[in-house]
Order: structure tokens, then sequence, then C-alpha cells
């Protein structure tokens, strides 16, 4: 069992600190995981260039040529993916952000379905908006809970010292179980939207976004073979067709 934690702050600060707690607490619970840290501080990812080639003609297109094949891979091989971020003017930070830019890409062509995940912020004000960015950047992945721990350049009182380690310890837990299960969960509506939007987006925009349309030529109900509830797959159609009928007031596709 394989968990990458993929770290964004510029330092090993606090939020490290959490990270190796959780750490602990996971081979405490199971002794054959494999914890691997991925610190963005130190890791070749070139900032993203805006160029577009990675939506429109695939992520191989990319012009930048650094780390970010190797870190897709080590996710990709992952059964569990920490995203760690601490808040920085209620957002995530630089790094982090650069590194969501660069693997955006997933969200238009979903890969991470068989990996839970685990946020992990630090800091003070707007925390929840961090969680809110990191719980939706790896396309397909599962946020199974988020840990967000009120870091000062105070010391902190004893009791909420043990309240943390109640928070990690309970979460870690949590997480955990989640590995033991099987990857592929029940279809939520919100997913079978998202797929028939995309699918009929990639469909009239095949020479705008071809990679899109690669991906989702081949897929006929949702990303993956799977059993659909009825009453959902016709919600997600009639919702996912009024939102392109309202693009198409907006934009022409091609």
């Amino acid at each position: 069992m394989k968990i990458t934690a993929i770290m964004g702050s510029p330092h090993k600060g606090n939020g490290y600190k959490l990270v190796k707690k959780i750490e602990k607490n996971l081979k405490s619970l199971n002794k054959e995981i494999e914890f691997n840290y991925i610190f963005l501080s130190e890791t070749d990812l070139k900032m993203c260039k805006g160029c577009f080639l990675c939506f429109s003609k695939g992520e191989d297109f990319c012009p930048l040529k650094d780390s970010r094949e190797s870190i897709e891979k080590e996710i990709s091989e992952s059964d569990g993916v920490i995203l760690s971020s601490p808040g920085y003017a209620w957002n995530v930070s630089g790094l982090m952000k650069n590194f969501i830019d660069r693997i955006s890409y997933t969200l238009h062509r979903p890969k991470f379905f068989n990996q839970s995940l685990m946020v992990v912020t630090n800091g003070g004000s707007g925390l929840k908006k961090v969680n809110k960015v990191l719980s939706m950047c790896l396309g397909g992945a599962e946020k199974i809970c988020e840990i967000s721990i009120i870091t000062t350049p105070y010391e902190t009182t004893k009791k909420y010292s043990e309240q943390t380690n109640k928070i990690i310890e309970k979460n870690t837990k949590k997480f955990h179980n989640s590995l033991l299960k099987d990857k592929i969960k029940p279809v939520n509506l919100g997913n079978l939207i998202w797929f028939n939007l995309f699918k009929k987006m990639a469909t009239l925009s095949k020479e705008t976004i071809p990679a899109d349309f690669e991906y989702y030529k081949t897929k006929k109900n949702y990303f993956y073979e799977t059993k659909l509830n009825p009453l959902k797959k016709t919600i997600a159609i009639l919702i996912s067709s009024l939102a392109v009928w309202s693009m198409k007031k907006k934009v022409k596709f091609k």
C-alpha cells in the first residue's frame, strides 16, 4: 500500500510536522504502508505557460519538459494521496497553485479513480477555501477527509494540541479504512452531470479540443464501466443538456 504526500510549502514547517504525524499514525495502523513525499519546493516543476495545449491536444504536448509526468506517475501508482498546503492570503501556496495548474487537464479527462484523497491545510484565516481548492484538483480522486489546523507564530495551548492530535487520529483512521475498500465507488449525481456535460462539449468541440473528443468517444455512460441509477442518469442528461444549450448562446463550438 503506497501513500504519496505532495507538499506545497516552500519549507518544512508546520504542514510537514502535521503530515509526519499522519504518517506515524498510518504506519501504526498498517506496517506495510510505503510513504512517499514530493516536496514541490525541491521539484523541477516549471511555471505553467497557459498555452492550453494540455487541454486541447493532450498533456503530452505540454512544451515544459520537467517532472510533471513523473509526479503524475507517482500519483497513479499510489493508493492514497495527501495534498498539503499552507493557507497564504486565503488561498493555496504559489507552489501548490502551479502544481494544480499543471495537472488541471485531469479535470477534463479524469484518471485518478483508484486514489483516495486526504487534504491537509494549516495557517490562519481562509482554510475552508484552501480545502475547497485542493479537494477538486485531482480529476477522479475521491476526497475522503480534510484536516485543517490553525498554526500561528504563537505557542498553542495544551488543550488545542490534544484536540489537534485527536483530529489527526480520527481522520487518519478514516483515510486508512478507505484504502482497504474497493476504490470504485457508487456514482454520485454531481460526477454524473460532470461526465455528461464534458462528453457533450467534447463532441461539439472535437476540432478545438481533440484530446477531450478522443477521451470521451469510447465512454458510453460514464468514465468507467459501472451500473448507473436510471433516475440519476436522466437528471444528469437533462441538466448537462441545459448547460450546453446555455453555453451555445455565448460560444461557437467547433
